[in-house]
């Protein structure tokens, strides 16, 4: 849901600016009951085009790997995620819980709860280790909780402009471009205040002063 946050791209500019065609998202699509039935069963035929699955939230196997414990347009949600990665150019996972299980995840984990392409950080996840997307790349992973909204419409961009090619995954499978430096690199607001005992005796009269 972070993605209705972005801002560089915005959602909107996806559509009017990359020619995305969003199919269906939980709070944009129109499309209900058998009529989104009848869209996804549209894009598992062949009849309608799916060039990226966006999945978000953790893949439900429960009960007994039966996956009822989460329905979705009359079946269960992982019959649906299975069938169209296999017809996706590209699968991209959005949050911690596509990409790694998530909180659900943790043992004892009733749900049986897994991500698309990864258990935590073993590789293996729903899609199994050597799934690739159409494309050949593996589930592109944009971890989070939320994730960056900016990272999943950036990537977006990348794919629908034919630039992917130059987004390198890690062995986690998440873009280089975002994942490989600390969160407070670059960043020009860390004041390092603690590095002598100077520095936290003016510290403390700063807030003695406030």
């Amino acid at each position: 849901m972070s993605f209705l946050n972005a801002e560089e791209p915005t959602a909107v500019d996806l559509v009017t600016d990359f020619g995305v065609n969003i199919l269906w998202h939980p709070s944009l699509g129109m499309e209900l009951g058998t009529e989104l039935q009848t869209m996804l069963w549209e894009c598992l035929l062949g009849k309608k085009p799916l060039d990226i699955l966006v999945f978000e939230g953790t893949v439900i196997n429960g009960p007994n790997g039966t996956g009822e414990w989460n329905r979705f347009a009359d079946r269960p949600m992982k019959d649906w995620l299975s069938d169209l990665a296999q017809v996706a150019n590209f699968v991209v996972a959005v949050g911690d819980c596509a990409c790694w299980g998530g909180i659900p995840s943790m043992a004892p984990n009733p749900s049986e709860s897994i991500g698309l392409q990864y258990l935590r950080r073993e590789e293996g996840g729903f899609l199994g280790k050597d799934f690739r997307a159409k494309s050949g790349l593996p589930v592109i992973n944009i971890p989070g909780c939320p994730a960056h909204p900016d990272w999943i419409t950036q990537i977006l961009v990348a794919i629908a402009t034919g630039r992917i090619g130059d987004i390198v995954l890690d062995d986690l499978h998440r873009p280089q471009t975002f994942f490989n430096t600390f969160t407070q690199t670059g960043c020009t607001r860390i004041i390092h205040l603690f590095n002598s005992n100077y520095c936290w005796t003016k510290f403390v009269e700063v807030l003695n002063n406030i």
